[in-house]
């Protein structure tokens, strides 16, 4: 499923910091996209994921102390410019 999360962040230096840490998610987690805003206040992150909890398991230890955030699965029935699943070979 695609899950979106909204991050309100309160220091940016620690929540940009767990970019790397970010990209090591565990098999099952992937970030899709990353959209920050100039300011470095506000971000939205597209992750494809099997449920909110696991992604929460694992970010919330990360980003917890330098941002707020919100989860919410996507309506891909709904949704425009998802990400198409490639076939398996």
């Amino acid at each position: 499923m695609f899950i979106v999360v909204e991050h309100a962040i309160s220091n940016p230096d620690a929540f940009f910091g767990v970019a790397q840490k970010v990209s090591e998610a565990p098999s099952g987690l992937n970030a899709l996209q990353f959209l920050p805003s100039t300011s470095k206040d506000r971000a939205v992150c597209l992750w494809e994921a099997k449920s909110v909890d696991a992604l929460k398991g694992f970010l919330e230890p990360l980003i917890a102390q330098s941002s707020r955030n919100t989860y919410y699965t996507v309506d891909g029935t709904a949704a425009m410019g998802l990400p198409i699943k490639k076939a398996a070979a």
